[in-house]
Order: structure tokens, then sequence, then C-alpha cells
């Protein structure tokens, strides 16, 4: 299905255009038709896989699809940006080999027999206290007792307060390791360009780890970087302190910032990760946690023809009012996510208008500096295609041990790649 860029912008709800065709024409920038590009080149493809949890399995049900001809028809992308679940995806997606597109096939399907919802310590402690609690309820005395005191031995085990102040995963982190490292990633193994992003705990900033294969990649590196400088020229006055950072994948931080950008805060541990740029090791969470689809940073690494995976339908968390606390949680972290990713899409827009427009007059040096840094000297329009489930899926972002759910997601995903959405920037 195509969109005219009007629909597209009616869609987003841009500039309010939502009440109607004629109040969506009234939303065009002024400059409207738009120029034709300043440097016409070949499209750069580009593949965004979103945060997903359990419903990786999806996005890599999506994957083979997409990858079905890399044996005959060669690589259909030059650079793959993922986040959290996404971030494991892209990790077997940029070697573009169909064994490993396979891989993260069985990766998820496997997810059952891994046991990734284990329980650490202190959590599993909790929880069999509060069984023996409940089945002390069903018996009277004396065979009460024993049930109670089973109870009061968890409790105990539990650790002192402080101890548990500590704990900032309730989940272990050794199921989703042991899993991940199953199947070695190596960067020499790339062959396309590949960009995880993660959030940082220890500086609270949207990191994002990058590696850029090819002839081009030092060009791309470097226009990748370009869009931190925030200062006017000959001034020390800083316009904004950007929110976030780009640091080189090496071999050493490779597998680490791909769980890192899993570690979905409360659920799993944080995790360590080494920046060769500052030489230290940061911790870091879930990248989903302030950019769950990094559409914008695909275009700042130069894409115009971006594909993404999301998989979550249009309508997660609208389907129904919560009842239950587990519920409450995923309705609004699906409220939260929907709303960065359509955020996260204006940006996109805006930033290729932004390249498009440069009538600076009466702005002053601070304000140019800032446009400066979120533009591109050139620009392109965008062809966005977006793979989505229509429905609600039945697997939650939780669900790795649903066997039959994660393989009913996988086999929607090999669907719904068949007929994207295509909308025009």
């Amino acid at each position: 299905m195509k969109l005219s860029r009007s629909g597209f912008l009616a869609a987003l709800g841009a500039a309010g255009a939502t009440a109607g065709a004629a109040r969506a024409e009234a939303a065009l920038p002024p400059w409207y038709p738009l120029p034709p590009p300043l440097k016409p080149k070949l499209p750069t493809r580009a593949l965004v896989l979103s945060g997903a949890g359990a419903r990786g399995a999806y996005e890599a049900g999506a994957l083979k699809w997409l990858y079905k001809d890399i044996d005959t028809q060669g690589i259909p992308y030059d650079v793959i940006c993922g986040t959290s679940a996404g971030a494991i995806n892209s990790a077997f997606a940029a070697r573009a080999t169909a064994e490993s597109i396979s891989q993260a096939e069985q990766l998820w399907l496997s997810m059952p027999q891994a046991n990734v919802l284990q329980l650490v310590p202190p959590a599993q402690h909790a929880m069999d206290a509060g069984e023996a609690f409940r089945e002390s309820s069903e018996h009277g005395f004396p065979a009460k007792l024993k049930y109670l005191s089973r109870a009061n031995r968890e409790l105990k085990a539990m650790g002192s307060k402080e101890d548990l102040a500590k704990v900032m995963g309730v989940v272990s982190s050794d199921g989703i390791n042991g899993l991940v490292k199953k199947y070695p990633f190596t960067l020499t193994e790339m062959k396309t360009g590949l960009v995880i992003t993660a959030t940082n705990m220890t500086r609270f900033s949207s990191d994002a780890f990058y590696h850029f294969v090819g002839p081009k990649a030092d060009a791309q590196t470097q226009h990748f970087n370009a869009r931190l400088k925030v200062s006017a020229e000959g001034s020390d006055d800083t316009v904004a302190q950007p929110s976030n950072r780009r640091f080189r994948l090496t071999q050493d931080n490779l597998v680490k910032a791909v769980l890192a950008s899993a570690a979905v805060p409360g659920v799993f541990q944080p995790v360590e990760v080494p920046v060769t740029e500052t030489g230290a090791a940061d911790l870091y969470v879930d990248g989903g946690v302030a950019n769950n689809t990094p559409v914008s940073t695909a275009a700042i690494a130069g894409a115009t023809d971006i594909t993404v995976l999301i998989a979550s339908s249009p309508d997660e968390g609208r389907e129904k009012q919560p009842t239950t606390m587990p519920g409450l949680l995923e309705a609004s972290f699906a409220v939260i996510q929907r709303e960065l990713l359509e955020d996260d899409l204006r940006l996109a827009l805006a930033k290729n208008l932004l390249s498009r427009y440069r009538d600076y007059r009466g702005l002053s040096a601070q304000t140019v500096a800032f446009l400066d840094s979120i533009r591109a000297t050139d620009w392109e329009p965008i062809k966005l295609r977006i793979i989505r489930p229509a429905t609600v899926m039945k697997l939650t972002a939780m669900g790795f041990n649903d066997a039959a759910d994660l393989q009913a997601a996988f086999d929607l995903g090999y669907n719904d790649a068949q007929n994207p959405t295509v909308y025009s920037l």
C-alpha cells in the first residue's frame, strides 16, 4: 500500500492535519511543492528493527522473508539499526547470510527451552514465600505451621532490605546471555553496517554503537558523527548539550552492546559496556527507554530507503482497559513506545524538510548552529516501508516461554513482510 506525502503527514498528525484533506493541504509548508534533490545519488538502504521483547520472534519471521534471496540476489540492505530485541536480530541480519538468518529463527523459537525467565535468587525466594503463605491459608493447625515455617525461611533467604534495594533486575541474565552467546558474533563477519542503540545510565544519555563496512565506511562514519556539532563557529556558547553519543563497535564490546540494548530495566540486570573512546565501562540498559525505533538514526546514517520492523499493531494498548498490574505496565509501555515512534518519524521528516529550506535570515548565530547540527548539507526524498501486525498479537513482550505463540508470531512476521506499507517523505 502506498501513501502520498500529504497522506503521510495526515497519518502522523503533523501540524494537526487530522481533520480532513483540506486541512492537510493547508498544513503543507509554504515552500511546497518541494524542489528536486540537491545531489541525487543512489539510495542507501537501511533496515530498522524496534524493541519487542519476546516479539522479536515476529521480526525474525520478517527477516526470513526479507533475506530469502540472499544467496542469489545479494545483500538487501546497506546498514542495519536495532534496539533491544531488534539489536539481537540486527546482529544476525548484519552478517547477511542464509545461515545467520536461520540462526535468528532458531534463537527465538528455542526461547522456552532456554529458561529465559529464570528469576534471580531474591525474587525466587519472594515467590516461594508467597506460595508458602498461600498454601498455609488452605490448612488448619498444626499443618499450617509447616507452611508458615517455610515462608519464614524463604523471607530470610531474600536477604536484608539493603541487599534487596541493590537488585536491579528480577530476571537472571544467564538465560538470554547464554542463548545469544551460542551464536558468536564477530565484526569481521559483518557484511553491512550495524548500529545498536542503548541507554547509558552512567551518563544519562541515549547512545549508539556503530560499525560501517565497505569502501564508503570512513565517509559514513564522518557523516554519522557530524550531527554532534552544537556550537556556533567562533563562539563558546553551547546551543544544546547532545543527549546522544556515538561510539565505535569493537570486538570487545559487540556482544555486550547487543545484550545491553536488550536489558529491559527492572527485568534484566544492566550491562557494563567498555567504550574505547573514553577508556571506561559505562552501565547500560535497554535502548528502547529513549529510542525504541531508531528511524532518525538510520536517516542520519545516510539512508534514503528505510524498512522498519515494528512488532506491535497501531492499536496496541487501545484494545481494552487494563485490569491487572502486568496489563497496566504493558499498556503503559505500549503508549510510551507509540509516542516515541511517532516523534522519531516526525523528526526524520522535519530534518528532511529543514535540509531543503535554508533561509536563516534574522536568526541568531546560536540558532543557526543548532539548525545546522540537525540537518544534512544535502537531502533526498526518503522512502519508508513499515512492516507491522495489523492487529494485536497474542504473544506478549514477556512471553519467552510461550512456544506456540512464539511460532505464531514468527509466521505472522514472515507473512506481513510481504506487504509493507510504503510512505514517501
